[in-house]
């Protein structure tokens, strides 16, 4: 086979998987599309095909064979980004966040706080988690993000299939995660002004491109977006125009000292509210089924789980125990202050546990940051996947199934 055809032998099997494994065989009564895809990745990856047909594995997905896909992978995870941000311009006008505030206060400190002392226990045990480039400060904070993380379209798709989206507690849900994912992302850029700090560039310098990188896209961009879909409402335009704005703002996040997953975000944070569900709804199914399942090939390719060596299923476990703890713990407390009961603060704190696509994002970063190890990130990587699939089960149990 030659290489083109090797291509589109790749993209079958990327695409055609996860979707088969979850109308197929079922699973989309249980678990949502995106758990399934990080899953087939797994499988496609050097721990599941790569064992199993060894041979096989290297003609389809052997070094050679990559470079063909890393345009896809940077297309996808950039145009996730950008429907983060739209799904959070959606958000903007939301009311009622007093009480939200204080739930997503607590859903982020509390298994911040855990996986921040699991992390630096993880450290001084001697497991091999830490990066080049992390130290037992760095490291315990990208352990209380990865444990804290709730994905904002997760918890929207789950809560579409669980037909909760239009009910208090549906709502609710969406605005804390709204919140934790603006300070997933404040906590990315300061990992990333770190990094580029630390491979030459002066963090002062770092700082003042980012900081004229954001005012040219707040300032200018905005406001000129704004002018320009007031004038022009035919669907092709804003295809394009919001395709050019994704494109051009990972370039400049790039040139920034960013990283192009900022560039898609923050693309999506300038896009004008009023025209974000238009354009969202345009771009969700295709990147959603066709894009991002090769994403999660390259993170499934960089994932190694064996079982001569556990040390990966022993950070799993261990951070799984802590993320969901932590996530309940810290939802159910404030909102019984709030006056919600207990098994409607126990959902809520269930629902949050959706961590799928936001959380992939961020260990890609911190791995490429080298603040983690590639140990770390599998075994974060699989916290990651049961953490989004117990959230639905979860959620059901804690109710008993009566959640209206």
């Amino acid at each position: 086979m030659n290489a083109v055809s090797i291509f589109f032998l790749q993209a079958m099997l990327v695409v055609a998987l996860p979707y088969l494994l979850w109308r197929g065989a079922g699973l989309q009564a249980a678990f949502p599309l995106v758990a399934v895809q990080v899953l087939a990745g797994i499988m496609l990856g050097p721990s599941v095909f790569g064992q199993l047909a060894p041979q096989g594995w290297s003609a389809l997905f052997g070094p050679d064979h990559l470079p063909m896909l890393s345009g896809l992978q940077w297309l996808a995870v950039t145009l996730f980004c950008f429907l983060t941000g739209l799904h959070l311009r959606e958000d903007a006008a939301t009311t009622h966040w007093h009480d939200t505030l204080r739930i997503s206060l607590g859903s982020i400190a509390a298994p911040f706080v855990l996986g921040g002392a699991a992390g630096w226990w993880m450290i001084h045990a001697g497991w091999p988690v830490a990066g080049e480039q992390a130290n037992p400060y760095w490291f315990a904070c990208a352990m209380g993000i990865c444990t804290a993380v709730t994905a904002l379209p997760v918890l929207g798709a789950l809560l579409r299939e669980m037909r909760l989206t239009g009910t208090p507690l549906g709502q609710l849900a969406l605005r804390c995660a709204a919140v934790n994912d603006a300070w997933v992302w404040l906590f990315l850029t300061l990992v990333l002004l770190q990094q580029g700090s630390q491979q030459g560039a002066g963090a002062l310098v770092i700082g003042a491109r980012a900081v004229a990188y954001l005012a040219f896209m707040f300032g200018v961009v905005r406001p000129a977006l704004a002018w320009l879909l007031r004038r022009a409402q035919e669907t092709e335009l804003l295809l394009a125009v919001a395709f050019f704005l994704v494109l051009a703002s990972a370039f400049l996040g790039e040139l920034a000292g960013l990283h192009h997953v900022m560039g898609g975000f923050v693309a999506g944070l300038v896009w004008p509210s009023r025209a974000a569900q238009r354009v969202r709804q345009q771009l969700e199914p295709m990147t959603v089924v066709v894009l991002l399942p090769f994403f999660f090939l390259a993170a499934g390719l960089r994932t190694e789980i064996s079982l001569q060596e556990p040390m990966t299923l022993w950070i799993a476990a261990l951070s799984l125990v802590v993320a969901v703890a932590g996530k309940m713990a810290g939802v159910a407390l404030p909102a019984l202050r709030a006056g919600m009961g207990w098994r409607r603060s126990l959902a809520l704190g269930a629902l949050l546990q959706t961590k799928g696509l936001v959380e992939v994002v961020v260990l890609t970063v911190l791995l490429d940051a080298r603040v983690i190890s590639t140990t770390a990130f599998s075994g974060l990587l699989l916290m990651a996947l049961a953490s989004t699939l117990l959230a639905r089960p979860l959620t059901l149990m804690v109710t008993h199934g009566r959640l209206r």
